[in-house]
């Protein structure tokens, strides 16, 4: 059995050493490292083949013009060796032992899909972030009614099954038998799709409360770049687009409804970002909330079917307001909560 881990590299020569170093230091030869220099314009394609040649794991594939990280990562999927994929940021690094925990265990349970804990470094302070079930073996029945569901959103005292594809590893024939993809319209939330496709097609998993990865919060990740640049239309445009294309994914009641709620958590994000814009009065804010949000069928449908005994009360009060279209009220309490 072989495990690729593939790693997409663009403009990372500070941090990817530490990465390759933690790759370096699993024992496991049953591991291929899947290295894609995405036409990055630093020296990460002179490391990359340093590495390689301390370590024959090491697999560098040369992209000349940058074809963007999801375009590498699919890449990456049709040519890697392995049996089995997992993934990694160039920025991040693997936890020590982690991966050769992760084989043993898939030979084992035989798994389509092993889920794991992760850490969050954020300067200086580290958090340990475990899956939000309870370790174990799943099949059947408990794939369906216990794990599925969670990977939409969140429910009344359970959290979600957040994406984050460094933190699974996947049966590859899983992904090409099925031709599961990862959608550009969406992106940073791109990987919540590609695992709930995932899951559809699983007989057996495996959850651990072991650590595999750790995730350094920078400012210059992916998803912090929404957030650096917010563009309010942008953001609703992908919100929409991703909670449509969850709700033809979704089979029972509870799917849909942890589907509505993770979508009310993102029209809370939308507030507070515009709320942020220091650029802008609360008189705009007010003008972009209603033009985004007042007459969208989309957003009348997550806020009717989000459920207030799953949200705290912060999400209760701006379900509230956007539902009775209170955006004045609103954009005021939160303005004033953030000292504007």
């Amino acid at each position: 059995m072989k495990v690729s881990i593939i790693t997409t590299i663009y403009k990372a020569e500070k941090d990817l050493p530490r990465l390759l170093d933690s790759m370096m230091a699993l024992k496991s030869p049953e591991l291929e490292f899947f290295l894609i220099d995405n036409g990055s314009p630093d020296c990460c394609g002179e490391i990359c083949a340093e590495y390689a040649q301390k370590d024959p794991r090491f697999v560098v594939r040369t992209i000349k013009d940058n074809i963007g990280y999801i375009g590498a990562r699919m890449l990456g999927i049709r040519e890697s060796d392995g049996d089995y994929i997992g993934f990694s940021d160039s920025d991040d690094y693997l936890e020590p032992g982690g991966y050769d925990r992760a084989i043993e265990v898939i030979k084992q349970y035989d798994c389509d899909l092993y889920i794991t804990a992760y850490n969050v470094h954020v300067g200086e302070e580290v958090s340990t972030h475990l899956p939000p079930y309870s370790p174990g073996v799943y099949e059947g029945e408990q794939i369906i009614n216990v794990i599925r569901p969670q990977a939409f959103g969140f429910l009344k005292g359970k959290d979600r099954l957040h994406g984050f594809m460094w933190k699974h590893v996947y049966r590859r024939s899983i992904l090409i038998n099925h031709g599961i993809k990862l959608l550009e319209d969406v992106k940073p939330w791109e990987d919540q799709l590609f695992n709930i496709d995932v899951i559809d097609h699983c007989e057996r998993l495996y959850v651990d409360d072991q650590v595999i990865y750790n995730y350094f919060a920078n400012s210059g990740s992916i998803t912090a770049n929404v957030f650096n640049n917010f563009d309010g239309k942008d953001f609703w445009d992908k919100t929409r687009r991703l909670y449509i294309e969850r709700e033809k994914r979704a089979v029972s009641r509870m799917e849909s409804l942890a589907n509505a709620n993770a979508s009310l958590y993102n029209l809370d994000t939308l507030v507070v970002s515009l709320c942020k814009n220091k650029a802008m009065d609360s008189s705009s804010v007010v003008n972009a909330l209603n033009s985004l949000l007042c007459h969208d069928v989309v957003a009348h449908d997550i806020l009717s079917k989000s459920s207030g005994l799953s949200l705290n009360k912060r999400l209760i009060f701006v379900k509230l307001c956007l539902f009775m279209k209170l955006y004045k009220f609103l954009v005021m309490i939160v303005r004033n909560k953030l000292g504007y």
